[in-house]
Order: C-alpha cells, then sequence, then structure tokens
C-alpha cells in the first residue's frame, strides 16, 4: 500500500474518529497474510480490509454496486406531466362579461332657455347599446316638441322650471328602458322697461329720472351705446339714474343698454326721448310715460312734476290701474306687483291749491 493512500485512509479515519464517527468496514474483505488485496483496492493495515483506492477527487462505488451500462439517468428534477386541466375548468383571473352598463337619461345636460327665444337641445342618454330612440311619455311644456333622436325644440312662453316626461329605449336584446322627467329651466326675458320716453326736463332746473329693467336677473347696469350722448349736462349712471341740468332746448332721442348679472348674461336695447321743456310757474306733470311692468315683479315708479306750490293731491280720473298696482295720492308713486298681463290705461290728475294738470299714461304688463 502506497504511503500517500495510508495516509490519506488515516485522514480519513483520524476524521472520522474526531466526529465520533465508527464506521462499520466488516463489509470490505480482509486483507490475505501477505497483506494483499483483490485489485482496486488497498489493504488498511490497522483494520485488515480491503478498501477501495479511490483517492482525492474521485468517488467511491457502494460495495456490490455494479455500473449500469444503460447510459440513461433519471433526471431527478423532471416532474411528470399530470395531463392538461379540465377544459371546463374557470380560470380564476378571467371577469365573466356583465353586458353593457344600465341604460340611464343624461339629467343635467339640458341648457337653460330663455322665455319667448326659439330653443334647441339634444337629450343624452348613457350606458346600453346605442343608438338611442328618445319619446315623451307624458304633456311637454307648452311650445316644445321632441323626436326620436332626442332632440328638443321650441318656444317657451314662460319663465320657470319646466319638466320633461321622457323615455329612452337602445338597441340591446333584450332591450332596455329607462324613463326620468328632465328639469329645464327657463329664464325670464331681460327687457328695458324706460319709461320712453323720459320725463320731460324743465330748462336750467335740477333734474332726476331713473330708467328701470325687467326680467333677467337683478341688479342690473345702464349704459349709453357705442357713438350715443345724452343733452349737454345731463349723465346717466349705470344704476339708471339720469341727473344733472341742461339748458339745451329740443328732443333729444338716444340708444340704452341693459345687461344683467346671469351667467352668461343677457343684454337688451331701447331708444329713448328727452325733451326740454320751459319751467312754467303753475303746477304741471313732466311725466310723459310710465315704465313696463312684469306679473309677479315688484313694481315702483313716482311721476315727476314742476312748479305749484309744492302740496299736491294725486288722482285716478279714469280708466284702470293695473291689479296689484296703487296710487299713492299724497306722493305721485304708483306702486305694486301686477297680477295679469295686459296694456292699461288710465289718466292721472294732479293738483295744487290753484292749479291742476292730468296726463294719460299706459303700463305694459307682459
Amino acid at each position: 500500500m502506497s504511503t500517500r493512500r495510508i495516509a490519506w485512509a488515516s485522514a480519513f479515519l483520524l476524521a472520522v474518529g474526531a466526529c465520533t464517527f465508527a464506521p462499520d468496514l466488516s463489509r470490505f474483505s480482509a486483507c490475505d497474510a501477505s497483506g494483499g488485496c483483490p485489485s482496486g483496492t488497498t489493504c488498511l493495515t490497522s483494520e485488515n480490509r480491503c478498501l477501495p483506492s479511490c483517492g482525492e477527487g474521485r468517488t467511491c462505488d457502494a460495495p456490490g454496486s455494479e455500473d449500469d451500462d444503460s447510459g440513461t439517468t433519471t433526471d431527478a428534477g423532471a416532474t411528470t406531466d399530470a395531463g392538461t386541466p379540465d377544459a371546463g375548468a374557470t380560470d380564476a383571473g378571467d371577469v365573466p362579461d356583465a353586458g353593457p352598463p344600465a341604460l340611464a337619461l343624461e339629467s343635467t345636460l339640458l341648457t337653460e332657455g330663455i322665455e319667448t327665444q326659439p330653443y334647441s337641445a339634444s337629450l343624452q342618454a348613457r350606458g346600453g347599446t346605442p343608438p338611442y330612440t328618445f319619446n315623451a311619455t307624458g304633456q311637454l311644456p307648452a311650445g316644445f316638441s321632441l323626436d326620436t333622436e332626442g332632440r328638443l325644440t321650441g318656444t317657451p312662453t314662460r319663465a320657470g322650471d319646466a319638466f320633461l316626461p321622457v323615455e329612452v329605449t337602445d338597441q340591446g336584446t333584450p332591450m332596455k328602458r329607462a324613463s326620468g322627467n328632465l328639469l329645464l329651466r327657463i329664464r325670464p326675458l331681460l327687457r328695458l322697461a324706460g319709461p320712453g320716453p323720459l320725463a320731460d326736463v324743465p330748462l336750467n332746473r335740477a333734474y332726476s329720472e331713473r330708467l328701470s329693467a325687467t326680467g333677467g336677473q337683478p341688479p342690473y347696469r345702464f349704459a349709453l351705446t357705442s357713438g350715443q350722448s345724452l343733452p349737454t349736462g345731463l349723465t346717466l349712471s349705470d344704476n339708471g339714474s339720469v341727473t344733472g341740468t341742461t339748458a339745451q332746448q329740443g328732443t333729444q332721442d338716444f340708444r340704452v343698454e341693459v345687461t344683467d348679472s346671469a351667467t352668461p348674461p343677457q343684454t337688451a336695447t331701447r331708444v329713448l326721448s328727452l325733451t326740454t321743456v320751459d319751467a312754467p310757474g303753475f303746477v304741471k306733470c313732466l311725466s310723459r310715460a310710465v315704465p313696463d311692468g312684469r306679473v309677479g315683479t315688484e313694481y315702483s315708479y313716482t311721476l315727476k312734476t314742476v312748479g305749484g306750490s309744492g302740496t299736491f293731491a294725486w288722482s285716478v280720473k279714469s280708466g284702470e290701474l293695473p291689479p296689484g298696482i296703487v296710487l299713492d295720492t299724497q306722493q305721485g308713486l304708483l306702486s305694486g306687483t301686477p297680477t295679469r298681463a295686459d296694456t292699461f290705461t288710465f289718466v292721472i290728475g294732479i293738483a295744487d291749491l290753484l292749479t291742476s294738470d292730468q296726463q294719460t299714461f299706459s303700463l305694459k304688463v307682459e
């Protein structure tokens, strides 16, 4: 036995001994009397056993094992194909097809309308299976019509909230339907109420008149349109007040524009006029017209005078004031809230202790 092999075997036994490991060498054949062993083995004299000649870097075959000449090995990492999954199984990651979403009317997309003004809009729906078919399920507001494609057209006759009873159906199988009452807001039309013409202006006397508007959304802003002017010495404030003193004689026309506070704002224009007159000593009614009114809207206008003693008595001489409007007989103030639309003609009289005057007016209520 070579010195190297004996040293390796001794080191092996020492290492085993250090680990308190006692190998069973009885399965190896004994050395012969002269210390010889079969080919491929070496005698370990301390144990008198023939051990395999497998030095460092080699692998010893287990005793009694035989080389497998088939050349094939079993890959320990391979797994057996258990077959394909059941074709009827549901992939946990799949979401069942729920179909199109529920059909619904879009209820907040209608633009606002304005009374007496042509209106057009398209109803909208969502979900279901387009295209959609629209139908009215009840009486539409006066002045409106609806076609099957959802086009709503017409001219609203009055301001306020209108409700549209509508149904929409889709093209799905089975067909879906949705219905509701859609809100349509109708804004009141803005008008420049006047008065037109304004009260006469006494020459070289302090003057004050007030323009007014109806409809729209207060507060209002008044202004002369481009290129327009008042008689020299008079000005128009954005609140509608016309004030000042003028020596300019005659009648002057001018165009005024009023704008409301809505979003988007409405505007309205009107041609008005002013006439300057001499200031007599006797009482005279300067007002030649009164502003227009609106049903359900508060009304107020003070008639203008010049001359006289300053203590007057006002009265309705003939005709009829609009229902809801009364005359203050001491101040010449027409005020109240009109309740009926029409044009009302009446004669207002004014008198002091010595003289009197009267004027015919037409008050249009819309």
